[in-house]
């Protein structure tokens, strides 16, 4: 992958890709540019082809230096979040519920799996066991340009790239040295942000060679949700969350102030109750009573972070040197540090335990209505006897049995309660990534083939990680605190335990107690990354292949490819078995895959400089992989340009790409469990999904409990289990493409272009959502026959009380496999026009005015599950579409710049389409839509310039959100906890306020 020259990028604008904000280009040197032939080789993404005037099928958007110096960027990530083809699924800054520290891309909402990330043309090493590539090892000091490829291209580069490419130019022979760094705060005073970078450049004596090195330091402050005002509290709907007591809203919106349900305060059931009694501890607790539960809540949001905390360390290295035309050595060295830390509330801990009948820190009413019939006053010893009157048989209600029991007191009942483990403090994720990768290769003239060209490269690369989860509680040792001795006070496992009171709310956590349970969690992944490539190019030229209607032959490129992929993810004990009340268990995750492929591309120009067909040319390209875990499998593209004269040309595309299932897929144990938002159909409030009452208890609930809210999930965060698959094959996809390029002779510097797609996967690899499931397995209408043995019904497990909110014990099955087909299709639509003011209006010192408009209209996004309804989600979030799948995004950025190249200043507005609840769609009974549910559009601005005030010295400056728009907001539990939070969507909308950046970049 060559370095593409100013003239070449000025070309590429006008004929081949679309080109987003590629640099300023003088209206003189865009004419001297359009008035001569170009004559540089060059590739661009999308194909191994180096051709002369590149005319690309697929739609390709180029984003240059002056963006990243525009939006104040610093990693990858951070630039391509504002391309409407991209969807925000997450970074390490704003991610703090189910974050991992990863800064990862999205193209057209299908999932970071399906965008490949490469460096120069090779793939980039993965982070994690479900490959997602964090794009933070790559400084935007390092960067020369960004090529976005949308659209399938497997055939070209291999698996993953089904919905699109996305590769990263770093720059390269450089020569001097250069220093830049940049600061950013927010307009409330918090959330700095610091960015440094060196780069060096040396060429060797003879200029045959270069290196090229670099380094860089960043580090990000945190910002909790409990600094902004519309963060500070957790706000529901009455309509979803529910409203906590007493009921108050925030400002004049719908919605209410709420929280989790899982209270400082613990919240009891117990089947012995003849129907579950829910109570809460409040002030009559000392005097040892129970209430009913009165709604009130736990605000966890202050915990959580808007922006996470985040430090990186990265250097590395880019070298090249040309022996002779037959070899030019090349290589890349990448080493990157980064670490993020993350907050949540304290645990909410919500459990089946057992607790003794004896247990002196219970009351006489307390024991009385937890074990049923014992007696109102005398002894502990006393009222325990008559619980049972044989003590030896066991307590049907208690899985663990009370067989052999002689002493009354050690009686034990399972009992449910609910807890918010404040003294245990908030919980914290700590992530550190390591990540190196080397990659070495020679190319340059084929001795073997005279006009033909060869790359033949290697690397290897591989990224270490730590997630250290502090202050979570250890399940076995709350449990040995809950069995207390009446005689000594004391548990009785002895040791170092100390008995835990919770019925005395929060002050029944001692710091002692605290000290016993309380864990520090450990999980190690490492991934490693071995990949050979081969490849030749050329023309047909000597052996005839060319078109009599052409002037350029038929060009080829074949090659071959070996790629090893290794992950393991190891957590501690506690970790793997689920020994744990805060935090997710994660199970131990170990496997590799290898893929032999061979390739060949064929662009066949039919008709060039002809009457009516300037170029009508047809490129053709084809994979065949060996998976030795998934088997083999092919992928093919057919594309054609046709230009009938020089104003308009067309495109059209057709690929079927593939995605070979990654090793957390294929290799996870079942297991794993994790929140997801929903309600159970069969609790109080599960009336969204209407059921009867037979098949709640065909599927394991107690008849005293159907309909009941000892059912109701926790904040509706219900428990799902997950695991991989070693049976899974690739999936398919269909990428069609039609596209119109235009570029008026009558209007110099002006073009336009848009494109249609369709992308259409079959055997998509998925979790199947746990609202999916359950509305299909509960829903009169979905499971008409109320039938207890359909599909999805057999995913759900229930615990002893009927519940699904219990980790391990009551949870939904949502193991990956080739469940589903997803589809998506939009139109895309660009626009660039450079007026020069000086020529227009005879204004020498008028300077130039460039606009550039981009965005994404979205007409389908929609996944089908096997058995089941599509689940549409263009102009939707909620449950099972998650993040908001805006229909219309679009940002459109006007440029000045003086007549001497200095200053310029630019504005880009970005607007972004409303959305609403997916449950508002739907004929939900007992759902109401209401205003506070729906999403408004958000127009944003941001302002910027840059300032050349010497050859050497460059300022740049910048405020996002101009405006201080504040995010639109919602109920905090409409959507998985990944995406929603802080009542908002922080990896759509801004959530910070305004934003200010100053930027320095001196040559030495």
């Amino acid at each position: 992958m060559y370095r593409i020259p100013l003239t070449q990028k000025a070309s590429l604008f006008l004929g081949a890709a679309t080109v987003a904000t590629l640099g300023f280009v003088s209206p003189a040197l865009a004419q001297a540019t359009a008035a001569n032939e170009v004559t540089e080789v060059v590739t661009v993404t999308g194909s191994r082809i180096a051709t002369q005037g590149v005319e690309a099928a697929s739609p390709v958007t180029v984003v240059g230096q002056q963006e990243i110096q525009f939006q104040g960027a610093t990693t990858v990530g951070e630039l391509m979040q504002e391309l409407p083809s991209t969807v925000e699924d997450g970074d390490s800054s704003s991610v703090d519920n189910g974050g991992s520290g990863l800064s990862t891309i999205d193209l057209r909402n299908l999932g970071t799996k399906r965008t490949l990330v490469l460096v120069d043309g090779k793939r980039l090493v993965a982070a994690d066991a479900k490959l997602d590539v964090d794009t933070n090892v790559i400084p935007a000091g390092m960067i020369d340009h960004v090529e976005v490829l949308t659209g399938g291209d497997s055939a070209v580069y291999g698996s993953d790239a089904v919905a699109g490419v996305v590769n990263v130019i770093l720059k390269k022979n450089f020569e001097g040295m250069t220093f830049d760094t940049q600061e950013g705060i927010t307009g409330q005073g918090d959330g700095v942000s610091t960015d440094s970078n060196l780069m060096m450049g040396f060429n060797s004596a003879d200029g045959h060679g270069n290196i090229t090195i670099y380094g860089e330091y960043m580090h990000r402050d945190a910002v909790t949700q409990g600094q902004r005002p519309y963060g500070a509290h957790a706000l529901g709907s009455s309509n979803y969350a529910g409203c906590s007591n007493p009921l108050t809203y925030y400002k004049n919106t719908g919605l209410c102030y709420t929280g989790s349900s899982t209270i400082t305060s613990p919240r009891i059931k117990s089947p012995a109750l003849g129907g579950p009694y829910v109570g809460q501890t409040t002030e009559s607790y000392a005097n040892g009573t129970l209430a009913p539960y009165d709604h009130t809540a736990y605000n966890f949001a202050p915990f959580q972070y808007y922006q996470t905390q985040g430090q990186r360390y990265s250097f590395g290295a880019n070298a090249n040197y040309k022996i002779n035309n037959d070899i030019d050595f090349y290589t890349r060295l990448t080493f990157a540090n980064n670490s993020t830390r993350a907050q949540l509330g304290p645990s909410p801990m919500t459990q089946l335990m057992d607790i003794n009948c004896g247990n002196p820190l219970m009351s006489s009413e307390q024991r009385q209505t937890l074990f049923g019939n014992t007696v109102a006053a005398g002894s502990i010893a006393a009222q325990c006897a008559t619980v049972s009157p044989t003590l030896t048989t066991g307590d049907t209600n208690n899985v663990n049995g009370n067989a052999g029991v002689t002493d009354p007191t050690k009686y034990q009942r399972l009992i449910s309660f609910a807890l918010r483990l404040q003294a245990d403090g908030p919980r914290i994720s700590q992530f550190e990534h390591n990540t190196f990768q080397y990659v070495g290769g020679f190319r340059g003239d084929n001795p073997f083939l005279p006009g033909w060209t060869y790359d033949v490269s290697g690397q290897y690369g591989q990224t270490s990680s730590k997630e250290i989860d502090y202050n979570d509680a250890l399940k076995g040792n709350f449990q040995n605190a809950l069995l207390v001795n009446p005689t000594t006070g004391n548990c009785y496992v002895g040791g170092s335990c100390v008995p835990v009171n919770i019925f005395a709310g929060p002050g029944g956590v001692t710091p002692a107690a605290v000290n016993y349970f309380r864990e520090n969690l450990l999980v190690d992944t490492l991934v490693q990354q071995m990949d050979l490539q081969a490849s030749t190019t050329g023309d047909l030229s000597r052996w005839g292949g060319q078109s009599p209607w052409a002037k350029n032959p038929v060009s080829v490129a074949i090659g071959a490819e070996y790629r090893q992929e290794r992950a393991s993810l190891v957590p501690d004990y506690n970790t793997a078995t689920g020994n744990l009340l805060g935090f997710e268990a994660q199970t131990l995750t170990q496997g590799q895959f290898d893929v032999a492929e061979g390739f060949a591309e064929l662009l066949i120009p039919i008709i060039q400089d002809r009457p009516m067909a300037q170029d009508l040319s047809v490129k053709g390209a084809y994979r065949f992989s060996s998976y030795d875990k998934s088997g083999d499998t092919s992928t093919f593209s057919v594309n054609l340009n046709y230009q009938p004269i020089a104003d308009f040309r067309f495109r059209a595309d057709y690929d079927r790409s593939v995605r070979a299932p990654n090793v957390a897929e294929l290799f996870t144990p079942a297991g794993g469990s994790s929140a997801n938002s929903g309600r159970d159909p069969c609790s109080a409030n599960g009336a969204s999904i209407p059921t009867t009452a037979a098949l709640c208890q065909a599927t394991g609930v107690p008849g005293n409990l159907v309909f009941n809210a000892a059912l109701n999930c926790p904040s509706n965060q219900c428990q799902g289990a997950v695991g991989g698959n070693p049976f899974l094959k690739p999936e398919i996809a269909v990428t069609q493409e039609l596209g119109v390029v235009i570029t008026p002779s009558f209007l110099d510097n002006f073009t336009v272009t848009a494109d249609w797609y369709n992308i259409k996967i079959n055997g998509f690899i998925e979790e199947t959502p746990l609202a999916t499931i359950l509305n299909n397995c509960y829903s009169t209408t979905a499971n008409s026959s109320q039938s207890a043995s359909n599909i999805y019904c057999g995913f759900v497990h229930r615990d002893t009380l009927g519940t699904i909110a219990t980790a391990n014990t009551g949870f939904v099955v949502q193991a990956e496999g080739n469940v589903a087909s997803d589809e998506v299709q939009g139109l895309d639509f660009e626009l660039n026009y450079n007026w020069d003011l000086g020529n227009t209006f005879d204004w020498n010192d008028g300077g130039s005015l460039s606009f550039h408009y981009l965005s994404t209209w979205v007409t389908q996004n929609e996944t089908a599950f096997e058995g089941a309804a599509a689940i549409h989600c263009a102009g939707l979030y909620g449950p099972q579409c998650g993040e908001p799948q805006l229909r219309y995004k679009g940002n459109f950025r006007t440029t000045w710049v003086d007549p001497t190249n200095t200053v310029s200043v630019s504005l880009l507005w970005r607007y972004l389409s409303g959305a609403q609840s997916e449950l508002s769609t739907l004929d939900y009974p007992g759902f109401t839509d209401s205003p506070d549910l729906h999403l408004p559009a958000m127009n944003y601005f941001d302002l910027s310039a840059t300032w050349a005030i010497t050859d050497s010295l460059l300022l740049r400056a910048g405020i996002r959100n101009l405006l201080d728009r504040d995010p639109p907001l919602t109920d905090y539990a409409t959507a998985p906890a990944s995406d929603v939070s802080g009542n908002t969507f922080p990896n759509t909308y801004d959530v910070l306020g305004r934003q200010f950046f100053l930027g320095v970049n001196v040559k030495l």
